[in-house]
């Protein structure tokens, strides 16, 4: 949804039905959808209708799942639609390839990540450049796993919400994704973490800059301006805390001190930089 050509391909259909989605600046990064049909949008929460999302829309209160298999007793047709698997998967494979060229070699941090993560593993990401790539490109088995500060893309949620959400899932793994500034607004929860003997993973992606942000203000021709302050050696700040700290210099270590720390009783930071990619 947030690649540009997305817009054009949505201006294609003839019925958008959006279920559970709030349709943020953070999910789009524009400010249409681009389509210029009918849209029904489906949500439990009504609060997600008040946007600017408004050409010829059908707002519906409803569960989703609910709504849904309501939806199949009354629909006898065959639905059939334009987009073949082909194409879909041609045009994937083109996104996924843009996501490389504006974020150089980030891609290969992902898919190393993803590769070592349990199936049922939850993750909950801040805003950062190695979460924006993830979310762009990881093809997840089944909904619900893949928590980010949609809406407002507030920084410093990773951490608390990734411990909240693993005192909910109990012995079931959870990760955290972590840029750089976005650890430092909750750097606090660490010791909490800590107390609980919470077994986390927390991958730390430290570039020294607000990179993102950096890169929009180049794109719009402005100097960059207050994207960089002077870091902490986060390994030691977590060792301060009581946690684990690991700094792998390579992907194939990286992943192994992934595994390790899905295993140790208490928090693990997983410090990386882009050294990592050489």
């Amino acid at each position: 949804m947030a690649r540009p050509e997305a817009k054009q391909a949505l201006s294609q259909a003839d019925l958008l039905v959006v279920v559970g989605s709030e349709l943020a600046e953070v999910d789009i990064w524009r400010d249409t959808l681009g389509h210029d049909c009918l849209m029904v949008r489906v949500d439990i929460d009504p609060s997600v209708f008040a946007d600017s999302h408004e050409n010829q829309k059908i707002c519906v209160v409803a569960d989703a799942g609910s709504l849904f298999r309501g939806l199949l007793d009354v629909v006898f047709e065959k639905l059939k639609s334009g987009w073949s698997s082909a194409a879909i998967a041609s045009t994937r494979r083109k996104w996924r390839a843009e996501t490389d060229l504006e974020r150089p070699g980030i891609i290969n941090i992902v898919d190393a990540l993803i590769e070592v993560l349990p199936a049922e593993c939850q993750i909950f990401s801040d805003m950062t450049q190695l979460a924006y790539v993830g979310k762009e490109t990881v093809r997840m088995k089944a909904p619900g796993y893949w928590h980010h500060p949609y809406g407002f893309g507030t920084l410093g949620y990773a951490l608390p919400a990734a411990i909240g959400g693993k005192i909910g899932v109990g012995d079931a793994p959870v990760i955290v994704i972590a840029g750089d500034y976005g650890f430092q607004f909750t750097v606090q929860e660490l010791g909490l973490a800590v107390e609980l003997g919470l077994s986390l993973p927390i991958i730390l992606w430290d570039n020294q800059k607000l990179k993102e942000i950096e890169d929009c203000m180049i794109n719009s021709q402005i100097v960059p301006n207050a994207v960089q302050i002077l870091n902490p050696n986060f390994c030691k700040l977590a060792e301060a805390w009581g946690a684990v700290s690991a700094h792998p210099k390579s992907l194939a270590e990286m992943q192994h001190s992934v595994k390790e720390a899905f295993s140790v009783r208490g928090p693990t930071l997983i410090y990386i930089t882009p050294d990592i990619l050489n």
